[in-house]
């Protein structure tokens, strides 16, 4: 019974104490808010009260913050009364609610030297936002607001155009705040470019480029997409808007398609998925449905040798495959679409990602994909002259390029017999060497797949074993004058008979037919 008495005793006791101690002050303002302000005017029917009434202005510019005079007299009562040096302010509690919104309840209550101090700005930051879009501004020098020294004061980059005049190229009086600052919410985001994929950030000078005059001191040079956009995600600078004429064209400064990692000097921080093409470059499939003359990528040295094509030569078709970069996934939030065009840069290269070094590790194939049609009856020099190369792949072919064809009193770069070698297509056909190939192997008795040139190129020993004179090339293919080349027949079987007689060769007659005609399984259809 004791023990329960004491309990209430205590309890009774820490009541009255609570109720004693004074209530908590808080240590700050709660902030004015303007958007909970003019709610609560239109909620009573009130009018809107415009931003002029607490917001000075003198020529444009802001001047003076808003003082008691804003929110006291016709609004809210009669303006609170300064007390004498160490007193504390007597308001009224309706007054009090309106006083915390700039000064804190601490404040208010401590003894006062002169004033009470007021944290600047009192209002919360987020009420409003500033709508600015570029694309309405799109005739303003973007150094009349972007390159002001030192920091300018409210309004002074808008005063010059908004003067209210109602002029051509002038912007509404600067009074009509709302046209602006329009009702925000929730962390300010201000206008910020587009996330980087190939990053040139560490590399490019603003200053740099502005020094060499021209465009490159020009800011739509590089930004001009921005004047078309609202003030939300500002796109970035493209490859496109670095190659311009008088810029990276190759001339006054290296060519965009040149030394990648000048520029781009590393990698994204983020996870970067690029695929790489499982097709090397190809005339005949991947670009089978592209028109241009062979000159427009392949030019020809002084001695007629055909030059590497470079970058130079994709860039018309491709030029915004140079500048674009697929996406990552883990930032897109998608997977990547099978069906979008990929990279070019693989084709040719070990990557594709510009601040790697791209080594081009997809040579040419080793069988051509064109071929070259002439008439031997126009073309009477000694077969080895052209027929000079053995490789892998086959026998005694032309070697690449040119040089067969430039021989003295033949084709010339320019001037000569004519088709001059810039004109390519006058010899050179897509396909004619598969088609030849393709031909020959499937004539009936065709011997193509079993015949070795080198072991026919000297005849049998003559008397006393001497060494065998040297096969001419005529022995064999002896229609070759009037003829194209995919219309050669042949050798002859009498062309053989002179070796195969089953003394120095086997004998064309018996069952050895297979030896030479190893798909010969039945008599060809006449």
């Amino acid at each position: 019974m004791r023990a329960w008495l004491v309990a209430i005793a205590l309890v009774l006791a820490a009541s009255m104490v609570r109720a004693q101690a004074p209530a908590m002050l808080a240590t700050t303002a709660t902030g004015f808010d303007h958007n909970l302000h003019d709610r609560d005017i239109a909620v009573s029917g009130g009018t809107a009260i415009a931003c002029s009434a607490c917001h000075g202005q003198r020529n444009g510019l802001l001047v003076g913050r808003p003082d008691h005079a804003s929110c006291f007299g016709a609004c809210h009562g009669a303006v609170p009364v300064k007390p004498k040096q160490g007193g504390t302010i007597a308001v009224a509690a309706e007054q009090r609610r309106i006083c915390v919104n700039c000064h804190a309840e601490t404040a208010l209550a401590a003894p006062l030297a002169k004033t009470v101090p007021v944290p600047y700005p009192p209002y919360i930051a987020t009420d409003f936002a500033l709508s600015m879009p570029h694309q309405r501004h799109k005739q303003v020098p973007c150094a009349a607001c972007h390159f002001l020294p030192g920091k300018a004061a409210p309004h002074r980059r808008c005063v010059g155009c908004h003067d209210g005049s109602g002029n051509s190229g002038k912007g509404p009086a600067m009074s009509q705040c709302i046209g602006c600052h329009t009702p925000g919410s929730g962390s300010p985001q201000p206008p910020r470019m587009a996330a980087p994929i190939d990053t040139v950030i560490a590399a490019y000078s603003h200053p740099k480029h502005a020094a060499r005059g021209g465009a490159g001191a020009l800011c739509a040079t590089c930004h001009a997409e921005i004047l078309a956009t609202d003030d939300s995600i500002l796109p970035r600078p493209k490859q496109t808007s670095c190659a311009i004429a008088g810029c990276h064209d190759g001339k006054p400064a290296f060519a965009v398609t040149e030394a990648c990692t000048r520029c781009h000097t590393g990698p994204p921080p983020w996870k970067f998925e690029v695929e790489r093409p499982t097709e090397r470059f190809s005339h005949a499939t991947t670009h089978k449905d592209v028109k241009l003359p062979c000159a427009a990528c392949h030019p020809l040295g002084a001695t007629g040798e055909v030059l590497v094509a470079g970058h130079a030569a994709c860039v018309p078709c491709h030029e915004a495959r140079f500048g674009e970069r697929r996406i990552p996934k883990a930032r897109a939030g998608k997977p990547i679409d099978p069906n979008e065009p990929k990279q070019i840069c693989g084709a040719c290269h070990n990557a594709t990602e510009p601040w790697r070094k791209l080594t081009a590790d997809r040579p040419p194939p080793e069988r051509t994909e064109f071929g070259a049609t002439l008439t031997h009856d126009k073309h009477s020099a000694n077969c080895g002259s052209c027929h000079s190369l053995a490789s892998a792949a086959s026998q005694l072919r032309p070697p690449r390029g040119h040089k067969s064809c430039t021989g003295s009193g033949c084709h010339a770069v320019k001037g000569g017999p004519a088709p001059e070698l810039t004109a390519c297509e006058s010899c050179h056909q897509l396909g004619l060497a598969a088609k030849r190939v393709a031909l020959r192997t499937t004539l009936p008795w065709s011997v193509r797949k079993t015949f070795d040139h080198a072991v026919h190129r000297v005849g049998p020993n003559g008397p006393n074993g001497s060494p065998g004179a040297e096969v001419a090339c005529t022995r064999c293919h002896d229609d070759l004058h009037g003829a194209s080349i995919t219309q050669l027949a042949a050798p002859p079987k009498l062309s053989c008979q002179p070796c195969h007689d089953g003394g120095t060769a086997f004998k064309l007659t018996g069952t050895t037919c297979t030896r030479c005609h190893p798909g010969a399984t039945s008599r060809p259809a006449l």
